[in-house]
C-alpha cells in the first residue's frame, strides 16, 4: 500500500467512461430539447424558467453527473476502496450551483434580441464561451473538492481540456442558435447536436484527467467508503430522470404524430400567420397550431358538398371578418355544444336538454347550427392556446384544402371495402369507407413586429416552407407539392388583404358558367385573387361624366359591336372631341385584352353593361379602402367550355364571389350579419341570461314597444311581477333581437334606465325587421315612442347591400330571358 505523500498510479475502467459519456448525452438531449421548444424574444418570467430549466438539465445531468461517474471510471492503485477518491461535501455543492449559473448567463446572451448580425454573432460567441468556462470550472471545483489526494495537472492537457470545452460549446450551440428554426422537423440534428455537446463535455473531463499525478494525503475509512458512493447514486438517479424525461418527449412525439396523421381524417382548423418574410408560424413540433371542429360534416343528402358554395362556409367566412358579431356568444355556444351528442353518431339531431329545448323544431334538426357552433368554439380555443382575442385570431381561407390523401394501394383496399359493405347491405360503412378524407380550414393573418415577438416568447416558431413542409404534408396527409401550393397561396392571399391597392376603372367580364344538374352558377374569376373579375385597367381613376356618357352608348353591344361604335365610322357617328378618340381608343385595346383571357365563344356572346359598379377590391380589411370602379361585359357561358387552358381564369361559385363582396370593412351588410346571429342563436342567449347574468356589468338600455302595437294574445298584464314579464321570453325570442346599447349613456333618460331593469335580455330590444342607425347608407324611419318611454330615438329597416354582383347577374338574366323570348 502506498504511503502517504506518495504517487499513486491511475488507470481508466472503459464501461464507466462509456457510463459517464450516456450520462452526459441525457442531459444534453434534455437541454437541446429544452432549448428547441424555448419561446424566444422578450425574456419574462416563463423565458427565465425555460432558460433556468435549460441550464439545470446541462449543468447538472451533462456535466455534473458525468463528472461523478467519470471519476469513478479512474481506478487508483490496485483499486482497494481505502485508495479511490473520495469529496468535499461543501465543494460538491458548490460544484452544482457553478454551472448552472453559467449557463443560464450564456442561454440568456444568446436569447437577446440583436438588431444587427455583427451583435447576434458576438452574443452566440459568448454564449459558448460561457459554456465552456461553464464545463471547465465545475470540472476543477469538483476536482477542487477531493480530500484525499492532491491533484497535479499536466500542463499541456489542462490547456487542451479548456481548448476542446470553449471550442465544442462554440461550435455546438453557435450551430444549434443559427439552424434551429430549420431544424424544426429533424429530430436527429438535435440528436446530432447532444452527441457533439456530450462528447465534447467527456472529452474534457478525460483529457484533463490524463497523466494526472495523484498524491496521497490519507487512506480512506470505513465511513469515508460509504460516503463516496453518495454521489454516484445521486447521479445515477438524476441521469435515469433525464433519460425517463427524454423517453417521454419521445412517445409524446410518437404519439403526437399519429394523432395528427389521423386527424387529417377530420375537419379541421388550422392557422396560417406570416411575419414580412413570409415565414409561417408553426409549433415545437413544426406543424401548424390546429384544432378539431368534427369528426365530419353530416351531409342531408348524397349530392351535398361542405365546399365554397356551401352556405354554412359562406356563413363562417362572414362570420371571421366581424368576429365582434359572435365573440360574445361563444361562451354559450360552448355550453350548449357540451350537451349534445358526438356529431358522428347517426343521429346528428341534437339531443334533447334543456339549452336545446328552446330551439324551434327548424332549428332543432338543422345539424349546421352545431356545426357552426362547433367552429366558433374551434377558433376561440385555438385563439386561447396563443394568448390572442378571438378577433385577433385571422380570417377564413377562401379555399377547403382535402386532407388524408390515400395511396393508390389504400384506395384498392377501400373500394374492396366498399364493395364487401354494400353486399352485406351497410351502405353508410361503405360510404364512409370511399369518402373518409378529411377537411382543413384555415385562419390566415399578417404578424406585426409586435405579435412575432409574443408568439415567439409564447414557443411558437417562424419557418420557412422548406424546412417544415415536409412533415407538415406528412402529418395532413397530402402530397408536398400540393402543400407548398396552398401554402404560397395563402401567403398571398393574406398580403392582399393587407396590401392590394386598386383604384380607378376598370374593364372586366362577368362570366356565368352554368353547373350541372341546375346547381346555381359558378363565376370566371382571376386565378390568383379569387375575389375578383378578369379584367383591363382602362384609367387610374374614376370615370368622368364625359366618359360615362360615352360608354352608357355601348350599353347591352356586343365587343363586336362595341368595337365598331368607338372606331366610329363616319358614315354611322358625328365626329367626336380629340379626347373621345383618345379614350375610345384605350377601350377599344382594353376589350381586345379582355377577350384574350376567356374562350373566344364566351366572349363573342357577351353583353356590354353600360353602367358603372362598384367594388371594394382594395384592402378589404382596411378602413377607407380606394373603390374600384368596374364596367363589364356579361355573358352566360357555355359549361361545356373548359377554361383550364387559360391559365390566368379559374371559377368560383357564384354565391360564394358575391358574399365575399359583402366583407370589406365597413360594409353595412355586417350590421345586418350580427342581426341575424343574434336571431338565429337567440335561444341560447335568453335562455341563459335570466338565470347565469343578472350581474352582467356591460350596461344597455331598452326600448318598449307601445302597448297597442304588440299582439292581443301576447300583450303582458300591467300588474305583471318582474318574475312573470320574465316569462313573456318566448314573445321577445320569437320577434326581438338583442342589439348594443349606444356609447353615450348620458343621453339616456331616468325612466328608459330604470326600464331596462324589466327586461330579461338587459340589452336593446327591437323589431327584428330594425338595427339602430349605424351607417348612412342604411334607409331610416323615425317614430315616437308613447308616453313615458322618455326617449324618441331613429331606427332603421336593415337592408342587405346590393353589390356589383347582383347588378350585373340582374343584366345578365334580364339578357337570356329576352333571348328565350325571341
Amino acid at each position: 500500500m502506498t504511503s502517504i505523500g506518495g504517487t499513486v498510479p491511475s488507470h481508466f475502467n472503459a464501461s464507466i467512461v462509456a457510463a459517464s459519456y450516456f450520462a452526459s448525452l441525457c442531459g444534453c438531449l434534455l437541454t437541446v430539447e429544452v432549448l428547441h421548444r424555448r419561446g424566444t424574444g422578450v425574456m419574462n418570467l416563463r423565458s427565465w424558467l425555460e432558460t433556468i430549466a435549460s441550464a439545470i438539465s446541462l449543468g447538472v445531468i451533462g456535466i455534473w453527473c458525468m463528472h461523478f461517474i467519470g471519476n469513478r471510471a479512474i481506478i487508483l492503485g490496485d483499486g482497494t476502496p481505502e485508495m479511490q477518491l473520495v469529496y468535499n461535501p461543501g465543494y460538491s455543492a458548490l460544484s452544482v450551483f457553478l454551472p448552472i449559473f453559467g449557463l443560464s448567463v450564456a442561454f440568456a446572451t444568446a436569447e437577446t434580441q440583436n438588431r444587427t448580425p455583427l451583435r447576434h454573432w458576438i452574443a452566440l460567441t459568448c454564449t459558448g464561451v460561457f459554456a465552456g468556462l461553464s464545463v471547465v470550472g465545475m470540472h476543477y471545483v469538483g476536482n477542487f473538492g477531493i480530500s484525499n489526494y492532491e491533484l497535479d495537472y499536466v500542463p499541456r492537457f489542462l490547456v487542451a481540456s479548456i481548448v476542446i470545452a470553449i471550442g465544442d460549446c462554440l461550435a455546438v450551440l453557435m450551430l444549434f442558435y443559427t439552424w434551429r428554426e430549420k431544424w424544426i422537423s429533424d429530430w436527429w440534428k438535435r440528436l446530432l447536436c447532444a452527441v457533439a455537446l456530450a462528447g465534447g463535455v467527456s472529452a474534457m473531463h478525460f483529457t484533463a484527467s490524463t497523466n494526472c499525478i495523484y498524491k496521497l494525503k490519507h487512506h480512506n475509512g470505513p465511513e469515508t467508503i460509504r460516503s463516496r458512493d453518495i454521489q454516484v447514486v445521486v447521479a445515477g438517479i438524476l441521469c435515469a430522470t433525464a433519460g425517463a424525461i427524454v423517453t417521454c418527449f419521445l412517445f409524446f412525439t410518437r404519439h403526437r404524430s399519429r394523432v395528427l396523421k389521423s386527424n387529417s381524417q377530420k375537419v379541421m382548423l388550422a392557422c396560417a400567420m406570416f411575419d414580412d418574410e413570409g415565414r409561417i408560424l408553426v409549433t415545437t413540433e413544426g406543424v401548424l397550431p390546429a384544432k378539431e371542429i368534427t369528426d365530419k360534416y353530416n351531409h342531408r343528402t348524397f349530392d351535398e358538398d361542405f365546399d365554397t358554395a356551401h352556405p354554412v362556409f359562406q356563413w363562417i367566412f362572414r362570420i371571421t371578418r366581424n368576429w365582434s358579431g359572435v365573440s360574445e356568444l361563444i361562451p354559450k355556444m360552448k355550453r350548449h355544444v357540451g350537451t349534445q351528442k358526438d356529431d358522428t353518431q347517426e343521429n346528428s339531431r341534437p339531443t334533447s336538454s334543456k339549452s336545446s329545448a328552446v330551439y324551434d323544431p327548424a332549428t332543432y334538426s338543422d345539424y349546421s347550427i352545431i356545426f357552426r357552433e362547433r367552429f366558433c368554439t374551434a377558433a376561440a380555443s385555438l385563439a386561447a392556446s396563443m394568448n390572442l382575442p378571438v378577433e385577433s385570431i385571422g380570417v377564413l381561407y377562401d379555399s377547403i384544402i382535402e386532407t388524408g390523401t390515400l395511396k393508390q394501394e389504400d384506395k384498392v383496399a377501400r373500394r374492396f371495402t366498399f364493395i364487401r359493405a354494400t353486399g352485406n347491405g351497410d351502405v353508410e360503412m361503405a360510404m364512409h369507407s370511399v369518402f373518409g378524407k378529411g377537411q382543413l380550414l384555415f385562419l390566415t393573418r399578417k404578424l406585426s413586429a409586435e405579435d412575432t415577438a409574443n408568439m415567439l416568447n409564447a414557443g411558437y416558431k417562424l419557418a420557412s416552407v422548406q424546412h417544415i413542409g415536409r412533415n407538415v404534408a406528412e402529418t395532413m396527409q397530402i402530397p408536398l407539392t400540393v402543400l407548398e401550393t396552398h401554402i404560397s397561396n395563402l401567403n398571398r392571399y393574406v398580403e392582399n388583404l393587407s396590401t392590394l391597392e386598386k383604384p380607378g376603372t376598370w374593364l372586366s367580364c362577368f362570366a356565368m358558367i352554368p353547373k350541372a344538374n341546375s346547381k346555381g352558377f359558378d363565376i370566371a374569376v382571376k386565378k390568383t385573387e379569387h375575389d375578383q373579375l378578369p379584367d383591363v385597367q382602362l384609367s387610374t381613376f374614376g370615370p368622368t361624366e364625359w366618359q360615362v356618357r360615352l360608354l352608357e352608348r355601348m350599353h347591352n353591344l356586343s365587343p363586336f359591336w362595341c368595337i365598331n361604335f368607338l372606331e366610329d365610322p363616319q358614315d354611322m357617328h358625328p365626329a367626336r372631341p380629340f379626347r373621345d378618340h383618345q379614350f375610345a381608343l384605350v377601350v377599344q385595346q382594353a376589350i381586345q385584352k379582355l377577350s384574350q383571357q376567356l374562350p373566344s365563344s364566351w366572349f363573342q356572346n357577351a353583353r356590354f353593361y353600360g353602367k358603372p359598379v362598384h367594388a371594394h377590391y382594395s384592402q378589404p380589411l382596411r378602413n377607407n379602402a380606394p373603390v374600384t370602379t368596374l364596367y363589364s361585359f356579361v355573358v352566360c357561358a357555355d359549361l361545356h367550355t373548359s377554361i383550364e387552358a387559360y391559365g390566368s381564369v379559374t371559377s368560383v361559385p357564384l354565391s360564394f364571389f358575391n358574399v365575399r363582396q359583402h366583407c370589406y370593412s365597413g360594409s353595412p351588410n355586417h350590421a345586418v350579419l350580427v342581426r341575424e346571429i343574434h336571431k338565429e342563436f337567440s335561444a341560447l342567449l335568453a335562455r341563459k341570461t335570466g338565470k347565469n347574468e343578472k350581474d352582467d356589468k356591460v350596461k344597455k338600455i331598452s326600448i318598449h314597444l307601445p302597448h297597442k302595437m304588440m299582439p292581443k294574445s301576447r300583450r303582458p298584464s300591467a300588474t305583471h311581477s318582474g318574475s312573470e314579464r320574465s316569462n313573456s321570453d318566448d314573445w321577445f325570442s320569437d320577434t326581438h333581437e338583442l342589439v348594443d346599447g349606444p356609447r353615450n349613456f348620458s343621453e339616456i333618460t331616468e325612466d328608459t334606465a330604470a326600464s331596462d331593469r324589466n327586461i330579461p335580455f338587459g340589452g336593446i330590444l327591437v323589431n327584428s325587421e330594425t338595427v339602430m342607425k349605424t351607417d348612412s347608407k342604411m334607409a331610416y324611419s323615425s317614430d315616437t315612442m308613447g308616453p313615458g318611454y322618455g326617449l324618441r330615438t331613429a331606427v332603421g329597416i336593415s337592408q342587405p347591400e346590393e353589390t356589383f354582383v347582383d347588378e350585373l347577374f340582374a343584366f345578365g338574366r334580364g339578357t337570356i330571358m329576352s333571348r328565350a323570348a325571341n
